[in-house]
Formats: C-alpha cells, structure tokens, sequence
C-alpha cells in the first residue's frame, strides 16, 4: 500500500464514500435467488445485520450484491471486499479473505494479497469496531461456501 493511502483523511475519505455509495448494496428483493447464493451474517455487538449474495460461473465470481443493514465500517469494507474478489476464483478470494481477517485479528498476514482492505489495518486496536470490520467479509466467505456445499451435492 501506498504512504497516500495511509493518510487518515484518505483512509477516512475512502470508507465514507464505500458508506454513502456502496457500489454492491441493493435492496434484498432485487436478488434473482435462482442465480445467487446468499448467507447471512449478522454481529450482536451492533446493527450489522447483512446478507451477501454471490454469483459464480464456472469456478469465478462473476457478481456480489450485499443487501441488510450495517455501520460505516461493515459497509465500506464489505463494498470493497466485494470488488476486490470479483472476478476471482473462489480458492483465490478465500485466500484473500482469510488474509484479511487474520490482518483484523492481528495475526500474521501477507499484505500484497488484500489490497485497499488495508485500510482496516488498525480496526484491530477499538475492540469494538472488530467485529463490524469482519461480519460482512464472513458473509460472502459463507455465501461462497454455501456455493462450494450445494455444488458437491
């Protein structure tokens, strides 16, 4: 990541602008359930309820829509962690957010495969924010693997 892009009024700048204008938030009855696997997460350490819906053809996410409700730092992160892994596999954008997660657990991570979810690097020291910083990016990982599950069935 870039010195820029640790600039908080950049980082801040960026998370407020994936708030106010997700580009994968749609209302939850807009959702072909035919086409898209969903898994909902929720947290009950705040109002972050969501559901993620993923799209998969042929092993590669072609589509995420996110639909619920959720704070600035779920819906920022949820909206850029659905950009990132589109167009991916589903192995290569667990792995991304695998790594993500440990980054927000505080544990060892490789920073060249998340991308701008670095951001959320310092999520991890307001105890309460962890798990807004999570419950989305465990909705589209439950969704993928909800794929993977009805697929092999």
């Amino acid at each position: 990541m870039s010195s820029f892009n640790r600039d908080p009024e950049i980082i801040r700048a960026i998370i407020i602008d994936h708030y106010e204008n997700p580009e994968n938030w749609i209302n939850e009855n807009e959702v072909n359930k035919d086409q898209y696997t969903s898994f909902n997460a929720s947290t009950p350490s705040c109002i972050d309820n969501i559901t993620a819906h993923v799209f998969v053809k042929n092993n590669i996410i072609e589509d995420i829509k996110i639909s619920g409700i959720a704070c600035a730092i779920c819906t920022s992160s949820t909206d850029i962690m659905a950009n990132i892994i589109k167009n991916k596999t589903i192995d290569g954008a667990i792995k991304i957010i695998d790594n993500y997660l440990n980054m927000i657990d505080a544990k060892e991570f490789d920073p060249a495969l998340i991308g701008e979810m670095y951001l959320y690097e310092n999520v991890n020291k307001q105890v309460n924010r962890i798990n807004c910083a999570k419950v989305g990016i465990k909705g589209i990982k439950g969704a993928l693997i909800e794929y993977v599950n009805r697929k092999q069935k």
